[in-house]
């Protein structure tokens, strides 16, 4: 069984994903990786990418039929899809949504200088794009998929990691991971 790991910007999916990767050896696919490379690439940022994908839902097809695949392909390995989407998309998943207090996430981005796709003067200006391009996702999303990213319904464990260590969030997706495939 995979793990599908989304949730807000800024809270900490990425890291957790790398923590679960190194102690266990899971493969990670992020896709949010895919989106930042080819907002560098076009040289727009990372809010600026997601307007652009409102009109044009290739490349969003392209990425989650690259989720479809590689989950089927790879069935008897445990990959951990780092996407807002891959809950809907990964076969087999055990899926996460990790939530964060919106200042804290805004705290964490900015502070980590993620270049130039993702450049804050401030932490309240991190917060106003995060919320930005959070919704601008979501409204995507809705839009080519019919589903809201942010229903707690869609996924098997909700956790927030506001107050809480990347260490102890991978340690309770972990245990819950392994209560499911039991």
């Amino acid at each position: 069984m995979h793990i599908s790991i989304a949730g807000k910007l800024g809270s900490g999916k990425s890291t957790i994903c790398n923590i679960l990767r190194e102690r266990y050896g899971f493969t990670v696919y992020s896709t949010g990786a895919i989106l930042r490379e080819i907002a560098a690439q076009q040289n727009v940022s990372a809010l600026e990418i997601n307007q652009i994908l409102v009109g044009d839902a290739t490349i969003d097809n392209e990425i989650d039929a690259a989720v479809t695949k590689l989950s089927i392909e790879k069935n008897d390995e445990v990959i951990i899809f780092d996407s807002r989407m891959a809950w809907k998309f990964a076969n087999n998943s055990f899926k996460v949504y990790v939530e964060v207090d919106p200042a804290e996430a805004a705290r964490r981005v900015f502070g980590a200088k993620r270049g130039a796709v993702e450049e804050y003067t401030s932490a309240e200006d991190a917060q106003e794009k995060l919320i930005k391009r959070s919704l601008v996702e979501n409204e995507r999303f809705k839009q080519i998929y019919g589903v809201d990213n942010f229903d707690h319904a869609n996924y098997d464990l909700v956790i927030d990691s506001t107050n809480a260590t990347p260490q102890e969030m991978a340690d309770i997706i972990y245990a819950k991971y392994q209560e499911r495939v039991s």
